[in-house]
């Protein structure tokens, strides 16, 4: 499961707003794009599983690896 607070960290310590990222991610070279709003859903925890292909995104856009991003067990 994607840990919403490390995606929240990783963000604020690279200085970016979720409007950054949503900003971000509407460049070509990303498959999908990040809504500001479905971001925070996520940092919230509001959103659990999202598609590989957002979770590959976030990654991407934060310099990341998917590891980074998951619930430890």
């Amino acid at each position: 499961m994607l840990n919403g607070k490390k995606i929240r960290d990783i963000r604020v310590s690279l200085g970016y707003t979720t409007l950054d990222v949503q900003n971000l991610t509407k460049d070509t070279k990303f498959e999908t794009s990040i809504s500001k709003s479905y971001l925070e859903e996520l940092e919230r925890g509001d959103k659990k599983n999202p598609s590989l292909d957002k979770v590959l995104v976030i990654s991407k856009v934060l310099g990341c690896k998917i590891d980074d991003l998951i619930l430890s067990a």
